[in-house]
């Protein structure tokens, strides 16, 4: 009687082992994908009516104050990228920068330092895809949602996920929507439920997203941030900033104007085209001009800011159109026609920095109602979920059928 090889035994164990392993974690991302209910969805419509919001109308230029959300510190060791970002060596940076408020968004993880602080945001960036990042930044988040479609993602996953996040945060927030195109332009038409979009990051801007969104309907609200991975590279900080218009530091100051659009987002364009110590951007954070006036008047927009003169202003609407340009003036204006959708607003202050003003938008009454256009289809959900099980059972059923046939011929040799 021939003895069995026992180092092949050990490694056809071990094979086996690993590929059960295999087979469960297909498995579960199979049925993560398959479990995604299906939506219907209206179709938009532009913003219409005749009261227009002004997100600016009652602001105190007196009140602003420099955020960022979206900065990462060294977790998982390392592994996701932000191998020497120390919570501390971020407080140290941002501290010089100016800023009043620095977040830090790990990767599915909330960070809870300075919790103790009266600015503490709770937020994290949701998602694991690596190759097509559809991702998002969870802001006030009460928990971490731990399921994500890590490979493609369609419409329907693009707008669970999004409603999913809600249930757990503040705001749920596109990031980088134009990198690696983890979020079409085309998606922008249909997702709805949410208020805030990453306009503008280092990895890509995202203006064509947001005009396709407000063009149907959806009422966004700019922010900047760096994406901060490693902080002690002093070309990753004070890209681009977001603005919010607070009496103090308090979250739910924060929030409240963030949900009511009092924020624009600030890009300074220099610190892409000329490198800059520490210090030189610091010095550039610490005098940057503010707005100071963005109101209505009848239907007539005035923009001014705290710089003596404005290099452009730019007056934008339906489908991204530049409807006014406006160059070296200290107050620029633009009278909204009856069939401008929406107006916002993009200033080049200097040559330097550059803001990005939240729309006005047209509404039916002043208190302004958004539309949700998602609605889960449960019969076709059903008929789905019906047919998945169905195919289901019928492998396990084939699977197990022909282990017994292999056991079978095997005890008649």
């Amino acid at each position: 009687m021939r003895k069995g090889n026992p180092h092949k035994g050990f490694w056809f164990h071990f094979g086996r082992v690993m590929a059960c392993i295999g087979i469960l974690l297909l498995l579960t991302v199979l049925v993560v994908y398959l479990s995604v209910p299906t939506y219907s969805f209206k179709e938009p419509r532009p913003f219409e009516g005749e009261y227009l919001y002004n997100p600016y109308q009652d602001m105190n230029p007196d009140l602003w104050k420099k955020y960022h959300f979206h900065c990462h510190s060294r977790k998982y060791l390392g592994l996701t990228n932000g191998r020497k970002s120390t919570e501390t060596a971020i407080d140290s940076v941002y501290r010089i920068l100016g800023y009043d408020h620095y977040g830090i968004s790990d990767y599915m993880g909330i960070n809870k330092h300075n919790a103790d602080k009266e600015d503490y945001i709770p937020a994290y960036e949701h998602g694991y895809g690596l190759i097509r990042k559809t991702h998002q930044i969870c802001i006030g988040a009460e928990s971490v949602y731990r399921i994500d479609f890590p490979f493609m993602q369609n419409l329907n996953m693009k707008q669970h996920m999004i409603n999913k996040l809600g249930e757990r945060s503040r705001f749920v927030m596109p990031a980088h929507a134009s990198f690696t195109k983890g979020y079409k332009v085309s998606d922008m038409k249909y997702l709805s439920n949410y208020r805030l979009i990453e306009v503008v990051n280092p990895y890509g801007n995202a203006f064509e997203h947001w005009d396709a969104a407000l063009s149907n309907g959806h009422r966004l609200y700019a922010l900047g941030d760096d994406d901060t991975h490693d902080i002690t590279n002093v070309h990753e900080v004070c890209h681009n900033l977001t603005m919010v218009n607070t009496p103090d530091l308090k979250a739910e100051n924060a929030y409240d104007a963030l949900e009511r659009g009092l924020c624009y987002a600030v890009e300074f364009d220099n610190f892409f085209h000329f490198p800059m110590t520490l210090e030189e951007k610091a010095e550039q954070a610490h005098k940057l001009p503010h707005l100071t006036m963005a109101q209505l008047v009848g239907d007539t927009l005035f923009i001014s800011t705290s710089a003596e003169t404005m290099q452009e202003v730019k007056f934008i609407g339906q489908d991204g159109k530049v409807l006014k340009t406006e160059e070296n003036v200290a107050t620029a204006f633009y009278v909204i026609q009856p069939d401008d959708p929406y107006v916002r607003t993009e200033i080049n202050v200097n040559g330097l920095q550059h803001f990005y003003l939240n729309p006005v938008t047209r509404h039916a009454t002043s208190f302004v109602v958004d539309r949700r256009l998602d609605e889960i289809n449960w019969a076709q959900t059903a008929l789905y979920w019906v047919v998945y099980a169905v195919a289901f059972v019928a492998f396990g059923w084939y699977l197990i059928r022909k282990a017994k046939e292999r056991k079978a011929s095997q005890n008649e040799d």
